[in-house]
């Protein structure tokens, strides 16, 4: 089958889709950001490693008026919608607005940076890679609402046959086949088949194309696979995460004592969610036993994958990131980072695999100031990231995390939650416990609440679905109010965990 994406226009929170070296990556826009290349006395917000681009190369500001851009009189100029920037001057952005940074006339993917404004945009986010090498037999790739043979988006805003990538006489072209809502290349929609150029980005509706030269990168919405002769098979999701746990148990003293029992649930790829449970509840025993670390009796798939019949392959695919850190403080963020792709990547790697792939943790967590600088050196905050990034390195499917927030400031707990959000919407399932959700409650996509039960003093499941629907079956106003309910009465909370336990299993069935 071809992929479907299902798409729909929506206004949402400003983003910048980047294109760097062939990958792309989201990063929401909520304060000024500067953009260039780091070195150890210039750092930049948006770095990167090219000669090319200028260390002070541009800033990408929010006013009163709205998200603008200002090239700071950088030494190759920045691009807008093709047309190039005069230094110094504010160019407001609108939803598909394109920047580009290019070196001279660009050749390969490595030549050129893609900044790409949106305030539509596909929430749960996979990349996808089509490999169009000079020599290739693929003449054509076909993008519409019922497409067989190429990339198939679905929803009311495409066409059944939207448009074609081709080869001509000069290279590869983009043509619109007559679409009701458009083509747009670098944000200006065509009437007529175009050339592409090394950099370009294509739009049809929310999904953004990028022509690359020899391949062609685009995000979608996660978890499907793409139906094209041509297509890597790169994306960044691998499928659901089904959990049937009949119990979770252990022996003490030659007496059997439950820990778990009767939790059933799915979670999708690019889905960030969050484990809540009152004291004793059994959080950390149900993220063990979910990993394969501590086993349940019951069953864990990860798509087609048996978690626990097939862990020595899923633990490479599996991050965990502890309460503590094992991080070396005489090490620079760098070397850490270094040494974990050593450990992690696989050993047949090239170096400039490997660092490429240090490069874009360094950005999707918000490290790369920080690249130089000692580990002892660290806040709190910058330290727990690098925890993160050590575990993210190897780009596992299935990320958790238990209190990654713990001793952190509500800025800094929000500013970490987003940088989960960022490895969510690349198609990874992230779960996280913590103890302060309300701080970043916006960001979760689903929450698991376990409860104790004061009948048999074993951990079920009292509820699974959206923070809003946790609110209603709560009756409650924030989380913290939900945990407060299940609570015992001697913690502070309103003792009825039992009560929401039986109303849950009512609600299923």
């Amino acid at each position: 089958m071809a992929q479907t994406v299902l798409l729909e226009s929506r206004e949402l929170q400003p983003r910048i889709i980047i294109v760097d070296n062939g990958h792309i990556s989201q990063k929401p826009i909520y304060r000024d950001l500067t953009v260039g290349r780091s070195t150890e006395t210039v750092k930049a917000d948006l770095s990167f490693q090219h000669n090319y681009v200028s260390r002070r190369h541009g800033i990408l500001g929010m006013d009163e008026k709205g998200t603008y851009y200002v090239d700071t009189g950088s030494k190759n100029g920045t691009f807008y919608n093709g047309i190039k920037l005069i230094p110094e001057q504010k160019q407001y952005l609108f939803n598909g607005d394109v920047l580009h940074i290019y070196n001279g006339n660009p050749r390969t993917e490595n030549d050129v940076v893609v900044i790409v404004y949106v305030t539509d945009y596909p929430e749960t986010f996979a990349e996808h890679t089509i490999h169009i090498p000079q020599n290739s037999s693929i003449a054509e790739i076909n993008i519409g609402r019922s497409s067989n043979t190429g990339i198939t988006l679905g929803g009311n805003t495409i066409s059944a046959n939207h448009a074609s990538f081709f080869t001509a006489q000069n290279g590869w072209a983009i043509v619109d086949h007559n679409s009701k809502n458009g083509v747009y290349l670098n944000n200006l929609r065509i009437d007529r088949p175009k050339y592409l150029r090394v950099g370009d980005c294509i739009r049809i509706s929310n999904v953004h194309f990028f022509f690359l030269g020899s391949l062609i990168v685009y995000q979608s919405s996660c978890g499907q696979q793409v139906d094209n002769p041509a297509a890597s098979g790169k994306t960044a999701s691998e499928g659901s995460l089904d959990i049937h746990i009949v119990e979770r148990s252990v022996w003490q003293r030659a007496r059997k004592l439950m820990l778990l029992q009767n939790i059933n649930m799915t979670i999708e790829a690019g889905e960030m969610v969050l484990i809540l449970g009152g004291s004793g509840a059994g959080k950390t025993t149900f993220m063990n036993a979910v990993m394969g670390y501590e086993k349940a009796e019951g069953k864990i798939m990860h798509g087609d994958t048996d978690v626990y019949e097939d862990f020595k392959s899923m633990k490479y695919k599996i991050g965990f990131v502890p309460q503590q850190d094992l991080l070396r403080g005489s090490d620079t963020v760098y070397d850490t980072l270094d040494n974990a792709a050593d450990m992690k990547l696989p050993g047949n790697i090239s170096k400039r695999q490997k660092k490429d792939r240090i490069e874009n943790v360094l950005n999707t967590l918000g490290l790369q100031r920080e690249r130089n600088s000692l580990v002892s050196k660290l806040s709190g905050g910058q330290r727990k990231r690098l925890s993160i990034a050590v575990e993210y390195i190897a780009d596992p499917s299935l990320f958790f995390l238990d209190e990654p927030d713990s001793g952190l400031d509500g800025i800094m707990a929000k500013t970490l939650m987003q940088n989960l959000r960022t490895i969510a919407n690349e198609g990874k399932i992230v779960m996280v416990i913590s103890h302060g959700p309300d701080r970043a409650a916006d960001l979760f996509d689903k929450v698991i609440v376990l409860a104790k039960s004061v009948k048999d003093n074993c951990g079920h499941l009292a509820f699974f679905g959206t923070v809003k629907e946790a609110y209603d079956f709560f009756d409650a106003t924030s989380l913290e109010g939900v945990v407060k309910r299940i609570n015992r009465e001697d913690e502070g909370g309103d003792g009825l965990s039992d009560f929401y336990i039986e109303k849950y299993d009512k609600r299923i069935g």
